[in-house]
């Protein structure tokens, strides 16, 4: 029964919804070179820069709770593990949550864990009102984000910790989760995206700041 729905209705390219299949050749070719960066003395690995194409599967995992979109993007950062490690995620704020019905980052991380054979560590939480960051420069975003993120109370594991995210647009994000997980003396191996900023977009800032990594 499976197999003539899709015959009846082919399951569209989350990139463009012009092809079938989850991505075309096309926007599946947007995703096909790494991009090095270092942030707080962290090596992060992107898998694509945003773009229209992307922004599309970013919106729609986010907001629409969409399986097939999250799917790309925890491919797009799995393909960066470099061994089994403790996924954490950047964590949303409550508002994000609520507004949404759902975690998109706890949903995220633990789809990243199943397909690279991780496991998921959520212990970050965000502790204080922070404004939306779409309209924010880079230096407003580091400020508003400053000391918002905190660790829940446990033990950590004795697991190498990665810390993911959708897309990284300043570092701001990245760079309040490295201090939180610092102040618990924890030092993540490696941060990974699936996607980073382009200023060729709308509200996005170039990340040409970021000094290159190895």
């Amino acid at each position: 029964m499976g197999e003539i729905a899709q015959l009846l209705f082919p399951q569209r390219c989350v990139g463009c919804s012009r092809s079938s299949g989850l991505l075309c050749r096309k926007c599946a070719g947007e995703w096909s070179k790494p991009i090095k960066k270092i942030v707080s003395d962290i090596e992060l690995t992107s898998s694509a820069h945003y773009s229209l194409s992307i922004s599309h599967i970013v919106l729609k995992a986010k907001e629409n709770n969409d399986s097939r979109s999250r799917l790309v993007l925890a491919n797009a950062i799995a393909s960066h593990i470099r061994e089994s490690s403790l996924i954490v995620p950047i964590p949303s704020s409550a508002a994000a949550i609520r507004r949404r019905g759902f975690d998109h980052a706890l949903l995220l991380a633990k789809e990243v864990a199943r397909v690279s054979g991780s496991n998921v560590w959520h212990p970050l939480h965000v502790i204080r009102r922070v404004k939306d960051q779409t309209q924010l420069t880079h230096h407003e975003r580091l400020t508003n984000l400053a000391g918002s993120y905190a660790l829940r109370s446990g033990n950590a594991p004795g697991e190498k910790v990665v810390l993911i995210d959708d897309l990284v647009t300043t570092g701001a994000s990245l760079r309040e989760a490295i201090r939180a997980l610092h102040e618990a003396q924890i030092r993540p191996i490696q941060a990974i995206s699936a996607c980073i900023a382009s200023y060729h977009l709308p509200n996005t800032i170039s990340p040409s700041y970021y000094p290159v990594g190895p």
